[in-house]
């Protein structure tokens, strides 16, 4: 078992509660093929950085959902935490991991989206009510 394997197990399998045993399926449409491009052009796979490790702390959501994974899914916050700082030292060495150790784009978990969508909806909640209540 490659590190890389060890390391996101618990990010993998908090994916797999969430979306279902399937993360992701073989591209079937131009849209679908075209992500999956796009996927592989950045080079965050090569750190074995997931997309959602690339959210920027800075933005109100995404610091929230952050929060939020921290205190519901701890074992997934500690892996996000590694990866970022893994990717920082191998990037500050310009280097790549071994490519064995690359994250796929079938593998790739959007582990802060269930935190995101609620997020979202507390927001259209309030707006809902402030504009009710006055």
């Amino acid at each position: 078992m490659s590190a890389q394997k060890f390391l996101n197990k618990a990010t993998i399998e908090f994916g797999k509660r969430i979306f279902g045993p399937k993360l992701r399926k073989e591209p079937t449409t131009l849209k679908e093929s075209y992500a999956k491009f796009k996927y592989y052009q950045t080079s965050h796979h090569k750190y074995g950085l997931l997309e959602h490790d690339r959210m920027w702390d800075g933005d109100k959501k995404v610091s929230e959902a952050v929060r939020r994974l921290r205190i519901s899914e701890p074992e997934v916050y500690d892996e996000r935490g590694f990866r970022i700082s893994r990717s920082i030292n191998f990037d500050l060495k310009k280097m790549y991991l071994p490519q064995d150790e690359w994250t796929t784009y079938e593998n790739d978990v959007p582990y802060l989206q269930p935190f995101l969508d609620e997020i979202e909806r507390e927001q259209a909640e309030t707006k809902h009510w402030k504009k009710v209540l006055g």
